[in-house]
């Protein structure tokens, strides 16, 4: 009975062992087969991997995204650092260009006045109490600086000495509504000179007042104005400015002429004085 028993078994294991072979050969005989096992498969596959490799994506794209943020970050502070130093020459630049352009103006008055005393210095106080009354040049009689000099800044008029130590001066300027000036003015027109007397300043509208004119003849807006020299102590030919309007006064005493300053009395940099 046990020969009978292992017989079988062994019948029966052979058995087996064949037909998964020729199911081997069968399915890999068969492509269609293997496809259709192999799909679901490969579908379940793809999926485990697209899911576990997830995370290792997005910390990839996350690196990549801070990465761009650094440099961005970077490069925009880069760039605020150029432009502050780009703004700061160009505000030097501007700085020295104005300052090169008071002097050659300086130096074309000193020549056009060679004739007489010319002294260039720059403007060492103003004080924004005081900034349209008066201001502070840094020569004074030890630089040959008198009472009776008339300032100048870019070609134009702009005060007279009013106060000199042996180092430094002190200017009113023409633009001091309350001052006192008395400098004698001509208007130069084409119906000959006229002449009259700078009095005041009219801070609301910007002008100077020029009045006693000496005869009554037609003016015209746009008409130059500059000193004349006849008080015996100032000098003539500095420009004043031009006229901006006249007063209806029928009387000649009365009447008022407004001047537009030549020089920009809202900058001043460098002054030369000028006296006999």
């Amino acid at each position: 009975m046990k020969k009978i028993r292992f017989s079988r078994v062994v019948t029966f294991s052979v058995t087996s062992v064949l037909i998964f072979l020729v199911l081997l050969f069968f399915i890999f005989r068969n492509s269609s087969v293997i496809k259709k096992v192999a799909t679901p498969i490969n579908g379940v596959t793809t999926k485990i991997d697209h899911f576990v490799s997830y995370p290792f994506r997005w910390a990839s794209s996350a690196k990549d995204e801070i990465v761009e943020l650094f440099n961005a970050y970077s490069e925009n502070e880069s760039l605020k650092k150029e432009l502050a130093e780009m703004r700061d020459q160009s505000s030097t630049v501007d700085s020295l260009t104005e300052e090169n352009k008071s002097l050659a103006n300086a130096l074309e008055i000193e020549k056009a006045f060679s004739s007489y005393e010319t002294i260039t210095s720059d403007v060492t106080v103003r004080s924004t109490l005081s900034w349209y009354e008066n201001l502070t040049v840094g020569v004074g009689k030890n630089d040959g600086v008198t009472d009776s000099m008339l300032a100048v800044s870019d070609g134009g008029l702009i005060g007279k000495v009013s106060d000199v130590s042996q180092s430094g001066t002190t200017l009113q300027l023409i633009s001091n509504s309350e001052g006192t000036y008395e400098i004698p003015v001509k208007f130069s027109s084409s119906d000959g000179d006229v002449y009259g007397i700078l009095t005041g300043y009219n801070s609301k509208k910007n002008l100077l007042i020029i009045e006693e004119l000496n005869v009554d003849k037609p003016m015209n807006a746009g008409d130059s104005v500059t000193t004349s020299g006849l008080d015996g102590k100032s000098i003539p030919g500095i420009s004043v400015g031009k006229i901006s309007s006249i007063s209806d006064a029928k009387e000649l005493n009365k009447r008022k002429v407004y001047v537009t300053p030549t020089a920009d009395l809202d900058n001043i940099s460098y002054v030369t004085l000028i006296g006999k």
